[in-house]
């Protein structure tokens, strides 16, 4: 059962990375791409595409941009219709079909002459004939009408070859990919009617490779391949080996030598379908939920073969997580771990009131599982912990810590000595439960230390398959830069405690006498503005030691442990080091968004690129100040500050500064000879951190 639909935008086609194909064939190779995929060309005949384009290859191009295609290989040995053609040619069947359809015709000698070399008009007046043209109704007498009309569609550009030569191989890719974006004899795009997806005179290759897809197929014990494939991807991550493994999820395209693998299972309780339960189009599972993509699914999960709500099942997930195959008892016993996120007790009143537990887990596939848990126990956030599921149910239980160190290779293939299975699952994690998946392409060259493992399993082949990590990447922090810091000036004259509210003296340890007074004396700091401090920093009066000093004090005492410091310095710095208060609406911007951040704690951040760390209820946790660098040199993954480098984040934030507001652009806009360029990378002491997250650019005229 083939399906048009794609998880992901596919390169798919002999190193293919266009993801839309232009109206025009200007690009060769994007044509010839497009015929092999769709079967008119073979991958070896794109060694050698100055070969001579012959009739019985012409036919073979024009069943491929047909309706026709997928019947062609069906055909098998059949008697021959023309003298000089067998009926065991490889190309029998699309000259077949060619003539039958009237685009091509043979000779009155009872010859197709297979071999003999195609024209300009001759391709022209097929590729017509194939868009439903009636050439005879052309203005005009051959060939001047066919070449005229063929000009008209489009169907000529990008060729080279005059009238009365003969083409190539290339020549006649490149004249049936146009005929994609041509219109049709009723006046319709092509490719839309042949299924593609078409808009604004382009085509979607993803929607050609779907055409050409076979599957979904379910993997048993001994499952081959009726081709090697020169492209594999599993779960949408190109890999070297396919490794089929029973229960795996496949798709391949024969023509485009490409194959998809998927390994992605849900399981647990079914707890709802949808529209009814005896014609299911979709189920919930562990709280997620899932269109079932096959009738053989469907079929499954209905009350009319006793599945649907309540039954304990596993299901296997293709494309875009569709549910193509349904696992039952024994069969349908699986093994997640994860951090727990949240969970919540509620009410229910089924068989009289009573209380249910719900525990969300964000497991290592990426997937966050709710599961029923007793009510009775406590399972926190940032637990690490193990769902079982079989027949009877699903289970979660928490589980040690298993920890180990060592180094990611250059490729993030191994760490240490033990290699990585081909699908490991890799998450990130925080205390306070908020995950993230990782590609062990992120992990290459890094040193993980003791404690950076939180636990990992292995294989039945020792290699490590699942990897939970604590906070290693810094990715699961949110960045963004603070504005004008003059913004909190209305909550800095708050009390440092409540101990202070009735004008009582307190002693804290190691910062002295607190008094009334202390807060009057916050009111009255000139707080110094966003431009006075990113000016320090670009004139090189602000030393980044300050903001070491910053970035290592957090804690609702923090702030005045600033105020302690502010004593010994004068000027901006005295100002920064005694700005404190009890709590702040922080005014960011993030992802070039405004937003503002209200938290009960002052946390010690003044102005730029500073990080957040959320709950997963997005309650703030903390906040750090990042440190700057002044930029000198850009590159296209990394910056250079004098002779150090400086790696930057993929989702890098680009602001211009201008007059105490935040502009977002691109790192295409700014240079380091037009510009000061300030970087502000992430020191909250992750192991794979250090990343420049925000850069603020200020123009130096």
């Amino acid at each position: 059962m083939r399906k048009r639909f794609l998880a992901l935008l596919l390169a798919a086609c002999i190193a293919c990375t266009m993801l839309v194909l232009p109206a025009s064939a200007s690009s060769a190779n994007t044509a010839v791409q497009t015929a092999v995929i769709l079967g008119g060309l073979t991958a070896d005949q794109t060694a050698g595409l100055n070969a001579q384009l012959t009739r019985g290859q012409l036919a073979r191009l024009l069943v491929a941009f047909s309706p026709y295609r997928e019947s062609a290989g069906a055909q098998g040995a059949a008697g021959s219709i023309f003298t000089d053609v067998s009926g065991s040619d490889p190309l029998a069947p699309y000259i077949r079909i060619a003539a039958a359809q009237g685009w091509m015709s043979g000779y009155t000698d009872g010859s197709f002459r297979p071999g003999s070399p195609v024209t300009l008009e001759e391709a022209c007046s097929a590729v017509l004939k194939l868009l439903g043209y009636d050439v005879t109704t052309l203005s005009g007498t051959f060939p001047t009408a066919q070449l005229n009309k063929a000009s008209e569609l489009g169907l000529r550009d990008g060729l080279t070859c005059a009238p009365g030569q003969g083409m190539n191989l290339e020549d006649g890719a490149v004249l049936l990919y146009n005929a994609l974006t041509a219109l049709n004899g009723e006046g319709q795009n092509y490719g839309t009617s042949l299924g593609f997806t078409a808009e604004g005179g382009e085509v979607a290759l993803s929607s050609i490779v779907m055409g050409s897809l076979e599957g979904p197929f379910v993997a048993g014990e001994n499952t081959r391949l009726p081709f090697e494939p020169a492209t594999i991807y599993r779960n949408d991550t190109a890999v070297a080996t396919a490794g089929l493994q029973p229960y795996d999820v496949y798709y391949y395209s024969q023509n485009a030598r490409t194959l998809w693998v998927y390994s992605r299972k849900a399981a647990g309780r079914i707890t709802a379908v949808t529209p009814s339960a005896s014609a299911p189009a979709t189920v919930t599972v562990a709280g997620t939920e899932y269109t079932l993509g096959t009738a053989a699914a469907a079929a499954q999960i209905s009350s009319l073969n006793g599945g649907g709500v309540g039954q304990v099942v596993t299901l296997l997930l293709g494309m875009d997580n569709q549910v193509v195959q349904v696992l039952t008892g024994q069969q349908a016993e699986q093994v997640f771990y994860g951090v727990v996120q949240n969970s919540a007790r509620s009410l229910i009143e089924e068989d009289g009131a009573d209380v249910m537990q719900r525990v969300t887990v964000a497991c290592t596939d990426g997937v966050a599982r709710t599961v029923h848990v007793d009510k009775s126990l406590n399972f926190p956030a940032g637990w690490l912990v193990e769902i079982t599921v079989d027949e009877n149910g699903e289970q979660v239980e928490s589980i040690d810590a298993r920890s180990l160190s060592g180094t990611f290779n250059a490729e993030g293939t191994t760490l240490g000595d033990t290699p990585l299975a081909e699908d490991v699952e890799i998450l990130d994690t925080t205390s306070e439960g908020v995950a993230g998946a990782v590609s062990p392409s992120r992990l290459a060259g890094v040193n993980l230390r003791s404690g950076d493992v939180r636990y990992y399993t292995t294989n039945a082949a020792g290699q490590i398959d699942r990897l939970i990590l604590d906070d290693v990447t810094g990715d699961l922090w949110t960045y963004g830069v603070l504005d004008d810091v003059r913004n909190l000036a209305n909550v800095a004259g708050s009390a440092i405690d409540d101990a202070l509210k009735d004008g009582q003296s307190t002693t804290l340890p190691d910062t002295g006498s607190l008094t009334p007074q202390t807060g009057n004396q916050v009111v009255g700091i000139n707080l110094p503005s966003t431009s006075d401090i990113l000016y320090g920093i670009i004139d090189g009066s602000i030393a980044g030691t300050l903001w070491q000093s910053l970035s290592s004090s957090t804690g609702s005492m923090a702030s005045y442990a600033l105020q302690l410091l502010s004593r010994n310095t004068t000027g901006t710095i005295s100002d920064i080091f005694g700005f404190l208060g009890s709590g702040a609406s922080y005014v960011c911007y993030v992802n070039g968004e405004a937003a503002t951040l209200n938290t009960a704690v002052k946390y010690p951040v003044v102005a730029g690129g500073v990080a957040v760390s959320r709950s997963t209820n997005g309650t703030v946790k903390n906040m750090v100040q990042l440190m700057p660098v002044m930029i000198d040199r850009l590159g296209p993954a990394s910056v250079m500050s004098g002779s150090t480098r400086y790696d930057t984040a993929d989702d890098m934030q680009v602001y211009l500064w201008y007059r105490g507001q935040y502009y977002p652009t691109s790192l295409s806009q700014v240079d380091p000879e037009g510009y000061h360029l300030i970087g502000w990378y992430d020191n909250m002491g992750c192991t794979a951190g250090s990343k420049v997250r925000v850069l603020v650019a200020v123009k130096k005229d």
